[in-house]
């Protein structure tokens, strides 16, 4: 694989992370300085476990910042996938688990129960696999190697343990993900820099 393909992918995952971080933390204003309070959308039940959300247009326009930062991740998670990064060629296929963890997520646009927890255990476990790779690795170097682990923690150590003591999704909490994931882009990014001034410097 040449550095060309390495170095479009880290900046695609890279920008595809920084924006969906970007977009996930913007959802959190409302709660933060307007006052929001936290509530659940209104469902019904379809087939036992399934539940569809009642008004589709208002909880498309409600959670953009969501539904954007589902697509983006797919693509990221892709993207680090097809490099083998950071993980190593051999181990690239956890990533395949946030893969599912964020097609799951797409389908939150509809069917919020069971997908939307169902998403984030995947998103949350599959980057902590990731991350523990990517230290072992250290193909990514300093502190960018960290940040996968970072990232996948957030769900398992934050999101789910709240979401089970007060009965309701953190959404007031949730957004602050997007600072881990902004950090994830960020070091993507960081990467395709350097592999491109290795490239340099061996011409």
């Amino acid at each position: 694989m040449t550095n060309e393909i390495k170095i479009k992918n880290l900046r695609r995952a890279g920008i595809c992370y920084m924006i969906a971080g970007v977009s996930i933390l913007s959802m959190g204003f409302p709660y933060w300085f307007f006052g929001k309070m936290v509530v659940d959308p209104q469902m019904h039940q379809l087939f036992g476990i399934i539940h569809q959300i009642d008004n589709f247009k208002e909880g498309l326009i409600e959670g953009w910042g969501y539904h954007l930062s589902s697509f983006l991740m797919l693509v990221a998670h892709f993207s680090l996938w097809k490099i083998g990064e950071p993980t190593g060629w051999r181990k690239r296929h956890f990533l395949l688990i946030p893969i599912i963890g964020s097609i799951c997520h797409i389908f939150t646009l509809i069917f919020p129960l069971p997908f939307a927890p169902i998403g984030s255990i995947l998103n949350g476990l599959g980057m902590i696999i990731v991350g523990i790779f990517s230290i072992k690795t250290k193909i990514w170097s300093g502190w960018k190697r960290y940040t996968p682990l970072i990232f996948g923690l957030f769900p398992i150590v934050v999101q789910v343990p709240i979401r089970y003591v007060l009965g309701l999704p953190p959404y007031d909490i949730l957004p602050l993900i997007g600072i881990a994931l902004g950090l994830l882009g960020f070091a993507a990014w960081k990467r395709s820099i350097e592999i491109g001034e290795q490239s340099n410097k061996i011409i």
